[in-house]
């Protein structure tokens, strides 16, 4: 049987690097993820998914079972994020969606197609359509559809993680949603 998430912590605890290593495997895609999305930065989100993993080990002697583990780890990801833009006092950045850079070559978009120069190229265009819609979306909207959407996390983990309302979360991942429809007709016309 697969250990939970809180499990794994519990081991980690006691000091089982065993399972500190399993939870690093478990998370550290989407988090790096998460950090490229907000700010389009490899090396960036690199550090910042390395610093939320030494602060998640170095939680272990006070972590609490119950709740959604993943909910605590990125509510450690988004406030290490608020943070980061305080310090730097710059906005995030143009996003790309380049997929292979933000995941590695291994994890890029399955297609079930041949990969050839032209098709990839094409995947490439609209990856970075798709970033130009993302990047475009005010940072309230952009936090709720990077967390629910990429990062698949529950409406209600969202609203933990930002400590708002689930019904706020929907209203920004509706209007977020009209706004990308909306400039993903206009990138593909063009």
């Amino acid at each position: 049987m697969i250990p939970s998430d809180g499990e794994l912590m519990l081991r980690v605890r006691r000091d089982d690097l065993a399972a500190f290593d399993e939870l690093v495997q478990r998370y550290q895609g989407s988090l790096i993820q998460f950090f490229y999305r907000h700010g389009s930065d490899r090396a960036l989100a690199e550090d910042c998914t390395q610093e939320v993993l030494l602060k998640l080990y170095k939680s272990r002697a006070t972590f609490l079972p119950g709740g959604s583990f993943r909910s605590f780890v990125f509510t450690i990801a988004n406030n290490l994020w608020i943070d980061v833009v305080r310090t730097r006092r710059a906005q995030p950045a143009m996003l790309s969606t380049d997929f292979t850079a933000a995941m590695g070559a291994s994890e890029g978009i399955a297609t079930g197609e041949t990969a050839t120069p032209a098709r990839n190229a094409e995947m490439l265009e609209l990856g970075e359509k798709i970033g130009r819609a993302i990047a475009a979306l005010p940072d309230e909207q952009r936090a709720v559809w990077v967390l629910a959407e990429e990062c698949g996390l529950r409406y209600s983990e969202v609203a933990s993680i930002l400590r708002v309302p689930v019904g706020t979360v929907k209203s920004r991942m509706h209007f977020a949603t009209l706004k990308l429809r909306e400039a993903l007709k206009s990138e593909l016309k063009s």
